[in-house]
């Protein structure tokens, strides 16, 4: 990667502070227009990962040509041809939450809720089969999409289905949030699974604490 490049996906300078990191860069307020039109090139580059990297700047500045590159990305299944985003745990690409991250950081910069429904529908139908960490959850959690809870509660049947059992937990203290007719057969449901997957714990006592709070 040439130093142009580099400087273009990672260089940041603000309140002082300066260094070399693209989530740092996705959190500027001050956008310089040209460096945005050499991101929009950055999108056409040969080598995908830096177009994908381009994406996730351009997505978080709510810069239109991020969210069809982001269409582009999942359409071609990107994400079945190579790696993006490997975890350094799991082993598995989670590169789908970090669009769920980008598209967070865009709500600042000017996008609504509603203008993201689309791109969080495409996320959902992928959480089956997909990995998804916790950002498209705290994206749920932390933005208006109630409209959208027969997708979230279609997402975490087939994260079941796919024995998913701890990502599909990560969608309880969603819908939670947004209804809680349904907590008692969904903590019943999940607490039967922990000994699958103990993680799941933490999501049902976060559920627990949500319906506390909003009761």
């Amino acid at each position: 990667m040439n130093t142009e490049i580099e400087n273009l996906l990672y260089y940041y300078q603000e309140d002082g502070n300066e260094g070399y990191d693209l989530s740092e860069v996705q959190l500027l307020e001050i956008k310089d227009p040209d460096r945005i039109e050499r991101l929009k090139d950055l999108l056409l580059h040969d080598n995908r990962y830096i177009g994908y990297q381009a994406m996730l700047i351009l997505l978080a500045w709510a810069i239109p040509e991020g969210f069809e590159f982001l269409n582009r990305f999942i359409n071609e299944k990107w994400d079945q041809q190579e790696e993006f985003e490997p975890h350094r745990i799991y082993g598995e690409d989670n590169v789908y939450d970090v669009m769920a991250d980008a598209l967070y950081i865009s709500t600042f910069n000017g996008k609504n809720e509603e203008e993201l429904y689309p791109y969080i529908q495409q996320l959902l139908h992928l959480y089956g089969s997909c990995f998804f960490e916790s950002d498209l959850k705290n994206l749920l959690l932390k933005k208006e999409f109630s409209s959208l809870i027969q997708e979230i509660k279609q997402a975490m049947q087939e994260a079941l289905q796919h024995h998913k059992y701890y990502q599909a937990s990560q969608l309880f203290p969603v819908l939670v949030h947004y209804d809680k007719s349904n907590f008692n057969e969904y903590k019943e449901m999940f607490t039967s699974l922990i000994n699958l997957d103990n993680r799941i714990t933490y999501n049902i006592e976060e559920s627990e604490k949500i319906k506390s709070l909003t009761k």
